[in-house]
């Protein structure tokens, strides 16, 4: 690779060779020939140089078929993703800029993969994908620009996910809105966006749909423990006194009204 220190080399090679020369031979004809001559030198050593960043094989790698191992004058230098290696070429020479470039490219598409992966299997939120690569070591500035990414082509929808969430959670295991904005908050989820998803949860029709399910439990309790157990787990749930309250209350009074 060209480094500043061998450009700065080079740059010295050349002085010093023109000043040997200048201070050799004076006269004023031979300094235009030997100026010519340093300038034939320097640009025999440039190209020397050049010449080290050369590509001479490209192998795809054997524990990951994804990835390819670049190697410069014969010397395995680096490794890139397919994507990033797509235009390289054996005999092409890159300078340091480009393989920078390479580089640069080649971890943004690493985190991309390692995002797109992780919610692959299953939704999941903004905080939650930032936490996994902020877990990978990856820098701060790539995983927010990352987010941002699948954010704006649909991969990462926080709304859409707690919007999904609410349904899922009152169809499988009903909870009370408290308890469902508690989980969303962990997951990262704005206030905003959740409010809007549990603004249709009705507390006190969904306590009374889990608890109807327990009741053969509670068969031939007294109307205190009756009352005491079905809170509990009620509350387990997150509801409110007065909704468990009015839930126990209206079940207690099912459960004894005699029937003709």
């Amino acid at each position: 690779m060209i480094t500043a220190v061998t450009k700065l080399l080079i740059n010295i090679i050349h002085c010093e060779t023109f000043l040997a020369l200048y201070i050799h031979d004076r006269s004023r004809d031979n300094r235009k020939n030997q100026f010519q001559l340093v300038n034939r030198r320097f640009m025999s050593w440039a190209v020397f140089f050049m010449n080290g960043n050369k590509i001479t094989r490209l192998a795809v790698q054997k524990k990951n078929p994804k990835r390819i191992n670049v190697y410069l004058d014969g010397n395995f230098a680096f490794g890139l993703y397919r994507d990033t290696a797509a235009w390289l070429e054996i005999g092409q020479v890159l300078t340091d800029e480009k393989i920078n470039e390479l580089l640069a490219t080649d971890k943004k598409n690493e985190v991309m993969l390692k995002a797109v992966d992780f919610i692959s299997y299953k939704a999941r939120t903004s905080q939650e994908t930032r936490i996994k690569l902020r877990k990978a070591g990856y820098d701060e500035n790539l995983i927010e620009k990352t987010l941002e990414q699948l954010s704006e082509n649909g991969l990462l929808n926080d709304k859409e996910y707690a919007v999904q969430w609410v349904e899922d959670r009152q169809y499988l295991k009903p909870r009370s809105r408290r308890m469902l904005t508690y989980e969303l908050r962990k997951k990262g989820i704005s206030d905003e966006m959740i409010q809007s998803a549990v603004e249709n949860v009705d507390d006190y029709q969904s306590a009374l749909e889990i608890a109807e399910k327990r009741l053969y439990r509670y068969d031939g309790l007294s109307k205190f423990e009756f009352r005491n157990k079905l809170g509990n787990y009620l509350a387990g749930k997150g509801y409110s006194f007065d909704v468990i309250s009015e839930t126990t209350q209206k079940l207690w009074d099912q459960i004894n009204t005699p029937t003709d």
